[in-house]
């Protein structure tokens, strides 16, 4: 293997190996571990040492065969990830991707089955003879699939990266310079052998140095691309959990006061955070019925106002009806400006003098 095999192979393992935990999370990364883990399996079985020992052992072209199914599948996934991500979710649309990549590989295992385990490297590929004109049919279905399938995914990419925020339009500019890569790349090989198809006698061949060129071009641009919405997908996440965090010592206050408040409901990091600020402004309606609202929306007169609440409640003090009225600005139904203006106010609430005084009353 070449340098640039290596690289690519390297490159493709350190991506699928890097999404495996995320891969759990959601369909999207499923589909993007899949296209990464596709790829690189393809890379394995495209190692000279690797092919000389299937073509040895099978005595038959499987590890070709192999390498093709696993691209083929990789693409497949490619696309459906793009199209969950670009595009409002449609199962049909989705299901008639998966329809065409498995009517794509039966065509090619078929194919591969009646030549008897033969594609195209005992005619031609590794040999001085001509590659017969059923391998050069079968790359062109392989080709065909393949071809649309990164075509598909690099429209996508780039119409979404229009309204996309910088740097997740960078992400996709960079994933669609790599599915143009891809077309380029295997676009000469169907040129190749359909010149040949056409015209037997014809003594062009594909360019090596361009061949890798732009297959390199290609995982990189689609790795370095998918690899920023990614890095964007987990930054979110380590906010959203250090958003509970920030908000604990405050729900923690008022769930020991109200504990019925508690919906208790499983979900992602952002469903817990919004059903965290729901909880929070529910106990703070409950403790309106022990004392009157403050009318200022500061977040320490607000922490104070709900230590001193929290400090009756548990004193025993009875209250009569909540007075329906939730201490703090409107925000519209805004949960990220609620949810920030609660982070002050957890802050206040969360400072020494506060919680050595609650710790007193508990």
């Amino acid at each position: 293997m070449s340098v640039i095999d290596w690289l690519a192979m390297a490159l493709l393992w350190g991506a699928a190996i890097s999404r495996v935990r995320p891969a759990m999370h959601s369909v999207q990364q499923q589909m993007l571990w899949g296209a990464f883990t596709g790829l690189a399996l393809s890379r394995v079985v495209t190692a000279a040492p690797v092919v000389a020992w299937m073509d040895a052992t099978t005595h038959t072209e499987l590890a070709t065969l192999l390498r093709h199914l696993t691209g083929l599948a990789s693409a497949t996934f490619l696309l459906v990830y793009v199209e969950t991500i670009t595009r409002e979710p449609r199962a049909w649309r989705a299901r008639r991707i998966w329809i065409g990549a498995a009517a794509t590989m039966a065509t090619l295992t078929l194919m591969f089955l009646v030549r008897g385990g033969r594609i195209y490297w005992v005619d031609g590929a590794h040999a001085p003879v001509e590659t017969a004109w059923q391998g050069r049919v079968y790359l062109l279905v392989f080709d065909a699939w393949l071809m649309a399938c990164l075509a598909a995914a690099g429209v996508m990419f780039a119409s979404f990266a229009r309204n996309a925020p910088p740097l997740l339009r960078v992400g996709l500019l960079l994933s669609t310079i790599g599915m143009a890569a891809g077309v380029m790349n295997r676009a000469e090989v169907m040129a190749v052998n359909v010149a040949h198809l056409i015209n037997p006698e014809t003594t062009w061949h594909e360019n090596d140095v361009y061949g890798k060129f732009t297959l390199l071009a290609c995982i990189i641009g689609i790795t370095a691309g998918t690899s920023i919405p990614a890095w964007r997908a987990g930054a979110a996440r380590v906010r959203e959990m250090r958003t509970l965090r920030r908000l604990r010592p405050l729900w923690e206050a008022l769930i020991a006061v109200y504990p019925d408040v508690a919906l208790g409901m499983p979900g992602t990091l952002k469903t817990r955070r919004v059903r965290r600020v729901l909880e929070i402004r529910d106990a703070m309606l409950k403790l309106t019925s022990v004392a009157e609202a403050p009318h200022s929306s500061d977040p320490g007169e607000v922490a104070d106002w709900v230590r001193r609440s929290i400090d009756a409640a548990r004193a025993g003090q009875e209250g009569g009806e909540p007075a329906g009225e939730i201490p703090g600005p409107d925000f519209g139904r805004d949960v990220e400006r609620e949810t920030q203006w609660l982070l002050a106010v957890a802050e206040a609430f969360g400072r020494p003098g506060v919680r050595r005084a609650v710790s007193r009353a508990s």
